[in-house]
């Protein structure tokens, strides 16, 4: 008797704890599915990435707070803009007004080129100093910032915001960590912006022949 009043409560314990659903599932799948988005979008999986995506917006419009479906627009934005492939952040901005916030906001005019000095706090501490340098036009600074960081998709949001005062060892750096996490669309883009920039001829040659197995 004693073992099955213990299995009961066992397992009336489990329904009511173990299996409970948190109320912002909502959130975290979106989240989630965004996470797996940058990874494939990164590594130029693009029908992958474009499945996770669509995914990530659905479960971000089962709310009516946008803040998160802003956050990943812009989000979004930020990874176009680090591997080269610049854009206006259009769909952000469709939901800007609708999701007020300073934060992200700043976010895209840093990521615009138009952040004010005044926005600077309100971006995320990594990126704060990196903006004083460039907006005070200390490109040098800036490019030693941005080298300090530890995440290598911030290193191409703020390297592709500088790119053309970058040294070549910086591009070469940025093109090094994107191979290590098999990041193919940063790698290939980057090494193409690199191509152009270098003057050294043999190293045009090299990256030409690389491109062009990488490339098919």
């Amino acid at each position: 008797m004693t073992k099955y009043l213990l299995l009961t409560c066992t397992l009336i314990f489990l329904s009511a704890c173990s299996f409970t659903k948190p109320k912002n599932e909502w959130q975290i799948n979106s989240i989630n599915a965004y996470d797996s988005y940058k990874e494939y979008y990164l590594k130029g999986e693009d029908n992958l990435a474009s499945t996770d995506m669509k995914r990530a917006v659905k479960y971000a419009k089962q709310s009516a707070d946008l803040n998160t479906l802003a956050r990943i627009y812009v989000s979004e934005c930020a990874l176009h803009v680090g591997v080269l492939e610049g854009e206006n952040c259009a769909k952000y901005l469709n939901v800007k007004n609708l999701a007020a916030s300073d934060e992200l906001y700043s976010y895209y005019q840093f990521l615009q080129d138009k952040l004010a000095a005044e926005n600077i706090k309100f971006l995320p501490s990594k990126y704060q100093r990196f903006a004083t340098y460039k907006l005070n036009n200390d490109l040098r600074q800036a490019e030693s910032e941005l080298l300090k960081m530890d995440d290598i998709v911030s290193k191409m949001i703020c390297a592709s915001l500088v790119k053309d005062s970058l040294h070549v060892d910086t591009i070469k750096i940025l093109i090094d960590e994107a191979s290590f996490y098999g990041y193919k669309k940063a790698v290939i883009n980057w090494m193409v912006f690199y191509k152009i920039k270098t003057t050294d001829l043999s190293e045009k040659n090299l990256l030409g022949k690389k491109l062009q197995i990488l490339k098919d």
